[in-house]
């Protein structure tokens, strides 16, 4: 005793998902483009420049934010989940700050007998041998 099915509830699903489909596909030859043009400014000859550094990191956020809310379907989810997961990363990049500025460099005694131009001195004999 099977009900027959709708076909226009088929047509509106199946248009449906060939949206997402075409939006994903169309996502990940983004992505692919936004790598390719990454590994060209790697290979830029300004060797330490903050345009490059700022240029990676602007190109890593727009592929991130990509594959968190499509990728993850989080586009898809609940305010409420959105929320969370926003929360979670805005206390993991404060931790990771905290982490560096709190292991940076200018915050090393650096008076202390084993520490020397910013390396740990090995002395002679100090290891037995």
């Amino acid at each position: 005793m099977s009900h027959p099915a709708d076909p226009s509830i088929d047509q509106e699903f199946l248009l449906s998902e060939q949206k997402k489909y075409f939006t994903f596909m169309n996502l990940a030859f983004l992505m692919t483009a936004l790598t390719g043009i990454e590994l060209v400014i790697i290979f830029l000859p300004f060797p330490g420049s903050v345009l490059i550094f700022g240029s990676l990191v602007f190109l890593s956020l727009i592929k991130f934010v990509g594959v968190i809310f499509w990728f993850m379907h989080l586009i898809y989810d609940g305010k409420l989940l959105t929320v969370i997961f926003l929360f979670g990363m805005a206390l993991a990049a404060g931790t990771s700050a905290a982490l560096l500025l709190i292991f940076s460099e200018d915050r090393i005694d650096k008076s202390l007998p084993f520490y020397e131009d910013g390396k740990i001195a090995h002395e002679e004999g100090a290891s037995g041998h």
